[in-house]
């Protein structure tokens, strides 16, 4: 399963996240996964109900990230779990496709996002404190005017003058800096800065990969999420 994060910083997770999946009739299915600050079993307090859920499920010693309710719910749409997200300081994260059919599909899901979602906060904890920040180049608010498919639309323009480069020679240091402010300028969701480390990546393996990462961000940012799973799959497989 890939976790998206399409609110928060998936290197450091708050803690906290609305969960989503999207049904194959559209809908959005949607639960709340916490990281306790004390690691327990979950299975130890499953109401006696929903017991028979989790009998061929296997479950870790001393889960820390719980799922509530364990079998997502419907709700209003994305933009209102992106709303509630914002109100309530919560990550939002796209868990992928599931069947709305399957109760038993769901809870499993719904398990394993919040493993993850858990394992990438516990690998969170314990990274030093960050550098101290500095003042972002004066070059990266040019972009604050523009939308996030224009500043896509940029994105791949400046991919293709750094493919062009790599052609001739190398990346010279202008494109290279103006391709970080624009990385700077776009969510982390997009994964841009990968995009930029393919891009400049000499080879056919450099330019499948950029290809497949800007594929990627257009999917994400027109929420076309059917393919993101096979577009994962080959960034995966190329990134091995």
């Amino acid at each position: 399963m890939q976790l998206i994060f399409e609110r928060g910083n998936r290197d450091e997770p708050a803690g906290h996240a609305l969960v989503y999946f999207q049904a194959e009739d559209g809908a959005v299915l949607a639960t709340y996964v916490t990281v306790p600050p004390i690691a327990f079993d979950l299975t130890k307090f499953v109401p006696q109900f929903l017991s028979s859920m989790f009998q061929d499920i296997e479950m870790p010693e001393g889960v820390v990230a719980t799922p509530v309710p364990p079998v997502p719910e419907e709700v209003a749409g994305l933009e209102y779990l992106r709303r509630l997200a914002e109100r309530r300081s919560d990550d939002l994260v796209f868990a992928g496709g599931t069947s709305r059919s399957d109760p038993m599909r769901l809870v499993a899901e719904a398990q394993e996002a919040a493993r993850e979602y858990g394992e990438l906060y516990e690998s969170s904890a314990g990274v030093s404190a960050p550098a101290p920040s500095r003042v972002p180049p004066a070059d990266i608010f040019k972009y604050e005017g523009l939308t996030e498919e224009e500043r896509l639309n940029e994105l791949t323009r400046l991919t293709g003058r750094a493919r062009d480069a790599l052609r001739e020679g190398s990346v010279d240091g202008d494109l290279h800096q103006e391709l970080q402010n624009l990385v700077s300028s776009l969510p982390a969701k997009y994964r841009a800065d990968r995009l930029v480390a393919a891009a400049e990546t000499p080879g056919e393996h450099g330019e499948r990969l950029a290809s497949l990462y800007l594929q990627r961000a257009y999917k994400l940012h027109r929420e076309e999420y059917l393919d993101l799973e096979r577009i994962d799959r080959e960034i995966d497989a190329l990134s091995q």
